[in-house]
């Protein structure tokens, strides 16, 4: 869906080309990843955007709301991947272990996403508390299968909450590209499905 151009004081060039919805989420994302929630303003969100300087006041009332608009877009997104991916399995076991293989490439495609989680993450306040809820269903995707299989003995009996963060930890790889650089990852690595085994070995019984 194309975003009416804006005009006014600005504005970009008129023969600039107007982004889609879709490419303005992104936008946004990267900015908010990048520059942090609270340190980026409207106007730089308007520049990066390619937009008027009204145009997120106008569309969204606020940076907040554009901010929700922004990761509701990208989760909602993963959560669909992920959810197709536990669907797939055969039982349990091979449905948890396609759900952990396609949240880890979903998060790889979209390391802002993650960033802007963990940014939010250590920070107590609504913002985080509406990731929470908007995360609920990916959060919860795979918990009747790891509960099925504590039970079968074929997973160690911990924790949910332990099990979410040994499965999410690890996507700090791909938020962190520089740093994985310096250590020698190739930013073309195919190393989603190692990964996710490497989680799922250390929980097996």
């Amino acid at each position: 869906m194309a975003v009416q151009q804006r005009r006014g004081p600005g504005r970009p060039p008129a023969d600039a080309p107007v982004p889609d919805l879709e490419q303005i989420l992104q936008r946004g994302l990267e900015a908010f990843a990048e520059l942090g929630y609270e340190a980026v303003s409207v106007r730089q969100l308007n520049a990066r955007l390619g937009m008027g300087h009204t145009f997120i006041h106008d569309r969204y009332g606020s940076k907040e709301e554009f901010w929700k608009a922004v990761v509701r877009s990208a989760i909602r997104q993963v959560t669909a991947e992920v959810g197709a991916a536990h669907e797939a399995g055969e039982d349990d076991l091979t449905q948890l272990i396609a759900g952990i293989r396609a949240f880890h490439i979903a998060s790889a495609r979209r390391p802002h996403l993650t960033r802007v989680i963990d940014y939010e993450a250590g920070i107590d306040s609504p913002r985080l508390e509406y990731l929470y809820e908007l995360m609920g269903p990916l959060n919860e995707a795979g918990r009747p299968q790891f509960e099925r299989l504590v039970r079968k003995g074929q997973l160690r009996d911990i924790p949910w909450y332990l099990f979410h963060f040994a499965v999410t930890k690890p996507l700090a790889m791909y938020s962190q590209e520089p740093l994985a650089r310096l250590f020698g990852r190739p930013d073309d690595a195919d190393d989603h499905a190692l990964l996710s085994t490497l989680v799922l070995n250390g929980l097996r019984l």
